[in-house]
């Protein structure tokens, strides 16, 4: 294999996804801060955090299945050591979690109240809710809100968290704004009298939109499925061989299937947003998974598949609501509600020009220069890296289900 084909075939299964899939899966909260809100003991503030369980029992350091068991365990109310790993989970996110006010010239920091751990009901995979109320005290004009919970372990981590704050916000209202923490952005200051803007929200959900894309390896290594396919016009059967595709030709065979793609996602992504309900969501992420699994497998076969867009169209689709439950999860402001979903989702296509703008040059230039080595190393090595991985997420999804 030349040094080319090699350099290739690793790039194409790392854009897809296979170094992501060997790292530590990024950690995702989603969160909810309330404010001011009449709670028990004097509690003017509430903080709550969703957090998976299997995140909770890797931040507590202990092994997938013990972990898991002991903090689901622990939760449903057991005792012995059962209740101190309960405790321990409730004093390790209770720590991670702090909140200063600013009344008039002075800064004070926010006492906090007894903090609960419980199951959460309405969540689709094994969840725990954590409420952490404050004690800030009446007319606090600025919050600083600190977030520093699994940083340690996964760099990657980020909580969306929903804010609902000053007279006349409810908790069970969309959020007036969101707020982002990440690694390099673990405190943040809120003014509690003044909304955030409409085109700050916009620019927010847009860079969601294209991290949502660049780190979503399901997205991409379905995305590069398709890639790898536009490299050849001819496949190699029986006394035939490979033949590569004209940089034209590859330009015309991508946007027909990205332009798919798009359509199709943006279309269930507007409607299951702003009609939420209309479709039962449950069978999603497995039909992602399948989706990525099935053009993995259909590159292995020794022809050029015809009329894919059609099937590129209908599994987008179902992209796009996988795109909606994320929005679900983060939120949407009532206030610019519209221009946001617009802003994520372009922000989506451009995450998706990006992937397209790298990735094509290189499969064009490495099947031109051996379409034969291309075929066997690039086309037939990466899908099928991208089918395994594909239908490992399929039964993972599916016993969780």
């Amino acid at each position: 294999m030349s040094r080319l084909a090699a350099v290739a075939a690793f790039w194409i299964w790392l854009g897809a996804g296979g170094g992501r899939a060997l790292a530590h899966q990024q950690t995702t909260t989603f969160g909810e801060v309330t404010y001011p809100e009449a709670g028990a003991d004097g509690a003017d503030l509430s903080w709550k955090l969703r957090v998976r369980v299997i995140d909770l029992a890797g931040l507590l350091d202990r092994d997938a299945a013990g972990g898991i068991g002991g903090v689901a365990g622990g939760v449903a109310g057991g005792v012995g050591g059962t209740a101190n790993r309960r405790a321990r989970a409730v004093d390790t996110l209770r720590a991670g979690l702090r909140v200063s006010a600013t009344a008039g010239d002075v800064v004070h920091t926010c006492t906090p109240g007894t903090a609960t751990l419980a199951p959460d009901p309405t969540a689709s995979e094994p969840m725990l809710l954590f409420v952490a109320p404050f004690v800030c005290g009446p007319g606090a004009r600025t919050l600083h809100l600190r977030y520093d919970l699994f940083f340690d372990r996964d760099p990657l981590h980020e909580s969306f968290t929903r804010l609902a704050l000053g007279d006349g916000q409810r908790p069970d209202d969309p959020s007036t704004s969101v707020a982002v923490f990440q690694d390099r952005l673990r405190e943040i200051a809120v003014d509690v009298r003044a909304p955030e803007s409409l085109w700050r929200n916009a620019t927010l959900y847009l860079r969601l939109g294209v991290a949502h894309i660049l780190s979503g390896y399901d997205h991409l290594s379905f995305l590069m499925a398709l890639l790898l396919a536009a490299g050849l016009r001819e496949r190699s059967r029986g006394d035939r061989i490979a033949i590569a595709a004209s940089p034209r030709q590859a330009v015309r065979s991508t946007v027909t299937i990205v332009s798919a793609f798009t359509v199709a996602h943006s279309i269930t992504l507007i409607t299951q947003v702003l009609h939420p309900g209309w479709i039962s969501t449950r069978w999603v992420e497995p039909a992602i998974a399948f989706s990525v699994a099935y053009v993995g497998f259909e590159n292995l076969i020794p022809r050029r598949p015809r009329g894919r867009w059609f099937l590129v169209f209908g599994f987008g689709l179902v992209h796009g609501l996988g795109f909606a439950s994320v929005l679900r999860e983060i939120g949407l402001p009532r206030r610019g509600l519209v221009l946001s979903l617009v802003s994520f989702n372009l922000g989506v296509e451009l995450g998706q020009l990006l992937v397209v703008g790298l990735a094509l040059p290189i499969i064009v230039t490495a099947a031109r220069r051996a379409p034969r080595r291309f075929e066997r190393w690039g086309l037939q090595l990466g899908s099928g890296v991208i089918a395994a991985f594909g239908t490992i997420w399929l039964i993972a999804r599916l016993a969780t289900r």
